[in-house]
């Protein structure tokens, strides 16, 4: 097999020097720019490709939400996730509905998305809070199930308009009673007003006999375990 000439050496040796240059002159890996959430420091500076906004929620059930997550439809990792905020279960003497629609800047939309766009949801919903309270020694990291008391629920959203640039913009969810979360794009925290009224909790339909209309596994199970620093 013949040789290749010098000067095509030459070509191709500096094409994959060019090719590890661009690699890693690139400031996000590949499951950065695959998650939903806004990294380190990349797409946080990248104004022109990404806003970095809120997921909030409203709370309309009888039990605390915690641990929310936005992932493209087809990831099934939190690597990819985007976090979010869930909320306390309403106090009965309350005189309007908890919940945190100011969201918590944990997702970093890229402006090439369009509009329907959906996310599935993943949340950690208090199914016994004295089971829950009572649980001691439990590791989301070597454990498949949930930790006592409660369940991680699987849903599904769809935004129906991107963020506005240089406007403020959240995510807001809202979890239902009977299992189903919604949720969309506002644009002011006036705007963002809960779809179910505090005077008629109690008459909205509750899901029974089951946690979730779709329980998923703990998705910390199997993760690299932080390191601790106490």
């Amino acid at each position: 097999m013949s040789k290749l000439p010098a000067i095509q050496r030459i070509a191709a040796m500096l094409l994959v020097a060019s090719m590890l240059l661009l690699a890693a002159c690139d400031p996000m890996s590949k499951i950065e720019k695959e998650s939903l959430g806004p990294g380190e420091s990349a797409k946080w500076s990248d104004t022109d490709n990404f806003d970095i906004i809120g997921v909030g929620s409203y709370n309309y059930t009888d039990y605390d939400i915690y641990g929310v997550y936005l992932l493209s439809p087809d990831k099934n990792s939190l690597d990819y996730a985007a976090h979010g905020i869930g909320a306390r279960a309403t106090r009965r003497d309350a005189a309007e509905w908890r919940g945190l629609p100011g969201g918590n800047a944990g997702l970093a939309w890229d402006f090439q998305w369009t509009t329907p766009k959906k996310f599935k949801v993943w949340w950690l919903r208090v199914i016994d809070m004295n089971a829950y309270r009572a649980s001691r020694g439990y590791d989301p990291y070597t454990n498949k199930n949930s930790e006592p008391g409660t369940a991680w629920c699987e849903g599904e959203v769809t935004i129906t308009h991107p963020p506005i640039k240089d406007k403020w913009s959240n995510i807001i969810l809202h979890f239902f009673p009977n299992g189903h979360v919604d949720g969309d794009m506002y644009f002011s925290i006036e705007s963002s007003i809960p779809k179910v009224e505090l005077s008629k909790r109690d008459e909205q339909q509750k899901l029974i006999g089951r946690a979730c209309l779709k329980e998923i596994q703990n998705p910390f199970y199997g993760r690299k375990k932080p390191i601790s620093i106490n």
